[in-house]
């Protein structure tokens, strides 16, 4: 019989300097990341610029010229729905890369901040922690779901020239170009492809953007969690006790975080860093009491260091609400007249590709809700490690911190579209509502013309 594999403790593994780096090179092909950032010389700063402009060209011409397929084809609104649904991600996908191309700065300055301030070890403890889980999920998140979101842009293009070659019919879809000989036609399909990868990567990468960085803004709270649970073993093992010992006594502390990590999970093994700097670990006691004045300095220097990593977890969220919010609302209207105009679409003439496309934006815009709730569920957890922090056997200063912490924490952690609409789930709920109540309202209008 094969003995199951034994997992290896991650513990003690070297620190990550690049959170996001996996997500730089879909940024860098759809023309949201320089290929040469600082670039100093001149070639190279013309080549951004080059790239940039060819990207949104490529956007903006397929958008004009559906735009004046619509014109030319015009006779009611509700006859033109279908092409008017077609141009919304066109539209939404040249103003990510506007924006992304604008505020590419302080994209920067958030990349930066990320890779600077946030640990990837916790506080040294009884139980201890790494930013490796939540890293390797936010990477697996970017991989699979641009991938998913380039299959599905580029069928809207591919599909209907397959069924052209196929059949010999005259290409439907997407194709609003009197254009049927070759290499005219070959060259139309070239273009359109370019246009739908372009497009897949902007709004895909969008959503890359903000669901990476709420894991890993997740995996951050994660660590304070950790290490606001064993403020009270860091002061002793900062005071000479050995961690075995801990272990013999307060094993029980892994019930207390069952269930209380969203992505990074603690392991009773002990550690060789102390947020990210390296500790000797040569002590010997034995013998201890946890209830001892001794040990309240180091508690309250623990309990400080927490504080101040809830600090930068609140900096960073707040820098990065400050820059995704106008790129929320964007998609957060976007997608609701979408949605709106597919149920319409549907209604009329069921297909797979409208089935797939609702799908698709139904799946879109839930990833940022989702992840937005997943922050405000493990910020509220902050407070619940801290009570867990067996502060009954502190002293003053260190529950008068402990106090701190607890109501600077009362506030919710949350992300919002441009400032007032919290990205949770009760806000995907209300979203789906809207699309339905202007899909009936369409289907009324048309009803009494």
């Amino acid at each position: 019989m094969f003995k199951p594999k034994e997992k290896s403790s991650t513990i003690n593994n070297d620190r990550i300097l690049n959170y996001t780096h996996y997500s730089e090179l879909p940024l860098k092909l759809v023309g949201c990341w320089d290929w040469f950032p600082d670039a100093v010389d001149m070639k190279k700063i013309i080549a951004n610029y080059v790239y940039l402009c060819l990207v949104i060209f490529v956007l903006i011409n397929v958008t004009a010229m559906l735009m004046v397929s619509l014109y030319s084809e015009w006779v009611d609104i509700m006859s033109s729905l279908d092409m008017l649904a077609d141009s919304l991600p066109y539209v939404a996908s040249v103003l990510v890369v506007a924006y992304f191309a604008v505020y590419r700065a302080e994209l920067y300055e958030l990349n930066d901040f990320m890779n600077k301030n946030f640990k990837f070890h916790s506080a040294r403890g009884l139980t201890n922690m790494t930013m490796l889980k939540s890293y390797k999920m936010a990477k697996s998140f970017a991989y699979t779901y641009t991938v998913c979101s380039l299959c599905s842009s580029t069928m809207y293009a591919v599909v209907p020239m397959i069924i052209h070659w196929w059949t010999r019919t005259p290409v439907q879809g997407w194709f609003f170009m009197d254009v049927t000989r070759s290499p005219f036609l070959e060259i139309s399909f070239l273009r359109q492809i370019l246009s739908q990868i372009f497009l897949g990567l902007a709004l895909g990468q969008l959503g890359v953007f903000f669901a990476s960085n709420s894991i890993l803004l997740c995996g951050q709270l994660d660590l304070i969690c950790c290490s606001a649970r064993n403020a009270r073993f860091t002061a002793l093992l900062q005071n000479g006790v050995k961690h075995a010992s801990l272990v013999s006594q307060y094993h029980d502390i892994l019930k207390d975080e069952e269930h209380n990590y969203i992505y990074n999970t603690s392991e009773m093994v002990d550690s060789i860093y102390h947020y990210d700097e390296k500790v000797t670990n040569d002590f010997s006691r034995i013998d201890f009491d946890i209830y001892s004045a001794t040990h309240d300095a180091h508690t309250a220097a623990a309990l400080t260091a927490v504080a101040r990593q809830g600090q930068v977890a609140a900096a960073y969220k707040r820098r990065f609400e400050r820059f995704a919010s106008p790129l929320l609302v964007l998609r957060v209207v976007q997608v609701t007249l979408y949605l709106c105009t597919l149920l319409y679409a549907a209604s009329r003439k069921l297909d797979t590709m409208t089935v797939e496309y609702l799908l698709a934006v139904s799946l879109d815009i839930f990833i940022y809700c989702y992840y937005g709730n997943q922050i405000i569920i493990q910020a509220d957890r902050v407070s619940t490690a801290a009570y867990q922090s067996s502060w009954h056997t502190m002293g003053l200063k260190p529950r008068r911190l402990l106090l701190n912490i607890l109501l600077a924490n009362k506030r919710q952690m949350i992300v919002r579209a441009g400032g007032f609409l919290p990205m949770d789930l009760r806000t995907y709920v209300n979203i789906i509502k809207t699309s339905f109540s202007y899909y009936t309202l369409l289907v009324n209008v048309n009803e009494h013309k």
